[in-house]
């Protein structure tokens, strides 16, 4: 045989060769993009969280996504009707007022397409945002023909794994009037939802897991934290409810009660509310040294009871387990890796998540 002669172009096979090559690149470019971090993430809100049917409302959709993000484009749909695009983050836009939809649901959902070019490929990625609220009526009463005394303030999705949580103000809100207790605490709980809990890393893009409920009666917190829920809370709302929070004005200690009761200040940024938040719902433990009650997760807890779990943790996990130290000796001794003022170390939203934390919120997420 002269191999001289056996050039590629002469090769019979050398065509279906290069075909299933390219069709093999073709068939990996999406997965090359992710792996080199081409994600991309959408969030989608709306102000006030708990809109009347006189109220214009303004619907927020940011995303995120990594340096290789060439283009997008962002898609926002209100009540079923496209009603903005844009090229760039943030996208909004103002609606409204939604009087026929008074007592009934508003549907909103944004969508992004991206554009990547990494490693000479590129392509594109798709994320969605979805949320709904309830229309109430100018009284802030929605469906009260029906009995009911909750207002839907932010839903995300309906699923035997989604966190309901119930939102009502103490009696202290009430000092000038019922009416005027109620509309104070519909303004601190749009901050406390949106500008605290749904901006805040890790949590931020995965709401569709948490609902969020906001009841018409008065809890008391007479007593301090984590307060009293009103006494038909239980019978008006039904069993559907997983967490209760309470919002209250006066300044004292809040605190978490058996994972399903809550307190925190409504009316001034404190630490309290995103920290026992992540205590009644996430299950993440105390990080700091004081008069609490230490508690380990089940799944990918935070703190840890024992040394030995907690360098087991780190060596599992590839990381140093000399990085363990007793963070507090209450309680025979509890073993951690964080380091600074976190969240769960009396922090504020600006503070930063220690790291079994972040492992612990993403377990979360992945398993509702």
């Amino acid at each position: 045989m002269n191999v001289s002669s056996q050039t590629p172009s002469k090769n019979p096979m050398a065509g279906t060769r290069r075909h299933r090559l390219f069709g093999l690149i073709r068939l990996l470019v999406p997965s090359l993009l992710f792996f080199v971090g081409c994600g991309l993430e959408v969030q989608m809100k709306h102000e006030p969280l708990l809109a009347r049917s006189n109220d214009t409302v303004v619907f927020r959709a940011e995303t995120e996504a990594s340096e290789y993000l060439t283009s997008q484009v962002i898609r926002m749909y209100v009540d079923g009707s496209l009603v903005k695009t844009c090229s760039s983050s943030p996208c909004v836009y103002t609606g409204g007022p939604y009087a026929h939809l008074e007592d009934e649901w508003l549907m909103y959902h944004a969508e992004v397409e991206g554009q990547f070019e990494a490693l000479a490929f590129t392509g594109s990625n798709v994320a969605v945002s979805v949320g709904a609220t309830g229309i109430s009526d100018i009284d802030r009463t929605w469906r009260a023909a029906s009995g009911v005394t909750h207002v839907p303030a932010r839903w995300g999705a309906h699923s035997s794994v989604t966190t309901n949580v119930l939102f009502q103000r103490s009696d202290d809100y009430n000092t000038t009037s019922a009416a005027n207790g109620i509309a104070l605490f519909a303004d601190d709980l749009s901050t406390k939802i949106n500008d605290i809990l749904m901006d805040k890393e890790e949590i931020w893009g995965r709401m569709h897991d948490i609902n969020i409920y906001a009841y018409r009666r008065s809890a008391t917190t007479d007593s301090g934290c984590p307060g009293t829920p009103h006494s038909l809370t239980l019978s008006e709302t039904g069993s559907f409810v997983d967490d209760n929070g309470i919002l209250h004005i006066d300044n004292f200690t809040d605190c978490t009660d058996s994972f399903n009761l809550f307190s925190a200040e409504g009316s001034t940024n404190t630490q309290a509310f995103l920290h026992e938040f992540s205590h009644a719902i996430f299950e993440l433990g105390d990080e700091y040294d004081g008069q609490t009650y230490y508690f380990e997760a089940d799944d990918e807890p935070n703190i840890f009871d024992l040394e030995n779990t907690c360098r087991v943790e780190q060596v599992t996990k590839g990381r140093e387990p000399d990085d363990c130290y007793e963070f507090t000796t209450r309680q025979t001794g509890w073993w951690g890796t964080h380091t600074g003022t976190t969240v769960m170390k009396a922090g504020m939203k600006n503070d930063p998540w220690s790291l079994e934390s972040v492992e612990r919120l993403r377990w979360w997420f992945r398993n509702h």
